[in-house]
């Protein structure tokens, strides 16, 4: 089977061109082969074509091959530069090779040709790979860099917007005159929360966390932010269904799919245009359902529509694929939509693009929808309605969110004992003059971290429950002994009715304490 080669040939003799040809053909190679004798007529074919090897005779009458070596270096182009020649002596040779000749071949030994031509082409094939890895590298090591600086700054804005939420909150159970505005603080301080989980989702730091929430109202929220974000010469639009299309997913996530399907679109119209993100309620179900590699049910979907370039039918099965892109070199990593297919199958879902070149591009998330909405209402009321009356001792070097716990905890008739650390919350248990029923304790804290003061509070109380809460990263929780899905524990920011939820759940036996042994 013949291989296809562009191949150009720097070459003034036209009988030596066809020898050149012949010989290559004869070894198999379909060539698509232009033949320039002047530097401007080799810059112009340069920028015309992507060209898989360059065969240049040594000496023209207006050109010659080590010029032609300059031009190819100016370019910035890595393409396989085999020189030729009758008669030249070593010394030549070796300058070529210096100035980035990969090879010399004699026109009375042609024979030779297509074994150097072959082997020039694999070569370069494996330098590609070589630059496709080690942009890989470069990707994997920013978004390490990105994540040591997400986890970083997470715990102390998660430490802060507890505070911020939780106060407006037990504010809020009160008949406050301020109601809309600390409603306002308390929507400020959630989307606040979500670019937090946003910047932590883009460096797989961030786990998944389920909640019920209206797609409609998180494409609301989002749009003006993707207006600022996409440019002023797209218009950013939004069809939203009049009906509420309650979803079961992560919403910061699901921000992030939205996100980086628009910032796919914005890419396909370098000189502007619409791009329009709508909402409908979709049954799926036989053939259609099958297709996507999902099961017969109701759907809520969210399109994200564009009037760009489009993407050509050949390329359209591979979008998804990891690494896989059509941006030019640095442009693009090949991530941003196999991250979105990810992110839509763990949620339960699919994603069904369709395009047409020059014309735009539609991408179609389906997420399944549920019907929580008045179980949400229940819940608000059970949680106000939980009591307590059991002991329960904070350990938080964190004064305001320690402020905070106690002062939910004690609403709901719960005793509560603080301790600013870990040494302070020892000395309370082993001088207790009461039982203590439930410890609350930061992971990370100076001194005696949380897994080792529940170390040491078990010798003193054998039957203690602990609930662990931080706003530290997954990856740091785990480095200090802590696994999410072993023990009782509450990730900042949170609010007071978790809090409280969490800690009645515990004391019913709903949870149980997991036993923390020190290494």
């Amino acid at each position: 089977m013949s291989r296809s080669v562009d191949v150009l040939l720097i070459e003034d003799r036209e009988e030596d061109a066809y020898l050149i040809a012949r010989c290559l053909s004869k070894s198999g190679y379909a060539l698509n082969m232009a033949r320039v004798d002047t530097e401007e007529a080799m810059r112009s074919a340069l920028g015309s074509r992507d060209w898989d090897i360059i065969l240049s005779d040594y000496s023209l009458p207006c050109f010659d091959c080590r010029r032609a070596l300059a031009v190819l270096r100016e370019s910035g182009l890595d393409i396989p530069f085999i020189a030729l020649s009758g008669t030249v002596n070593e010394e030549t040779i070796l300058d070529l090779v210096r100035a980035g000749a990969r090879d010399y071949v004699m026109k009375d030994n042609l024979a030779r040709l297509p074994s150097a031509v072959d082997r020039e082409l694999r070569e370069a094939e494996g330098r590609r790979e070589r630059r496709k890895l080690e942009a890989q590298l470069a990707h994997a090591m920013k978004m390490e860099a990105i994540g040591r600086l997400a986890g970083g700054v997470a715990h102390d804005f998660n430490n802060l917007l507890t505070v911020i939420t939780g106060f407006a909150e037990l504010a809020l159970l009160e008949d406050n005159p301020a109601r809309p505005a600390l409603e306002q603080i308390v929507q400020a301080a959630e989307r606040a929360a979500g670019l937090t989980r946003q910047l932590l989702a883009f460096s797989r730091q961030q786990p998944m966390t389920p909640k019920t929430f209206d797609l409609n109202v998180l494409v609301r929220d989002m749009e003006k932010m993707l207006g600022r974000l996409i440019g002023e010469d797209i218009q950013v639009g939004a069809r939203l269904s009049a009906a509420p299309l309650l979803v079961k997913a992560d919403p910061g996530q699901i921000e992030q799919v939205i996100l980086n399907l628009a910032v796919n679109s914005r890419d396909a119209m370098p000189a502007g245009g619409r791009l329009v993100i709508s909402t409908a309620r979709r049954r799926l179900e036989g053939p259609q359902a099958r297709a996507h590699g999902i099961s017969d049910a109701d759907y809520c979907a969210v399109s994200v529509s564009d009037n760009g370039t489009g993407i050509a039918p050949d390329v359209l099965p591979h979008i998804f694929e990891p690494f896989y892109t059509t941006k030019p070199e640095g442009k693009g990593t090949g991530l941003g939509l196999s991250t979105v297919y990810g992110i839509v199958r763990q949620s339960g879902g699919a994603i069904q693009p369709y395009s047409e070149k020059d014309m735009g591009t539609t991408m179609t998330v389906f997420l399944p929808a549920v019907d929580e909405a008045a179980e949400s209402v229940r819940e608000a009321e059970r949680i106000a309605q939980l009591r307590g009356t059991e002991t329960v001792l904070i350990a938080e070097d964190d004064g305001d969110v320690l402020n905070l716990v106690s002062e939910s905890l004690g609403a709901h008739g719960f005793q509560v004992l603080i301790a600013s650390g870990g040494e302070a919350a020892l000395e309370q248990i082993r001088r207790a003059s009461r039982p203590i029923h439930v410890l609350i304790t930061d992971v990370v804290m100076p001194g005696i971290s949380g897994r080792t003061l529940a170390v040491k509070a078990a010798e003193v109380i054998p039957d203690l429950k602990v609930l662990f809460m931080s706003g530290y990263t997954e990856e740091v929780i785990q480095h200090h002994g802590i696994s999410r899905a072993n023990v009782a524990f509450l990730q900042k920011p949170f609010a007071p009715g978790d809090l409280v939820r969490k800690v009645r759940e515990l004391l019913d036996g709903q949870r149980e304490a997991a036993e923390v042994e020190l290494d």
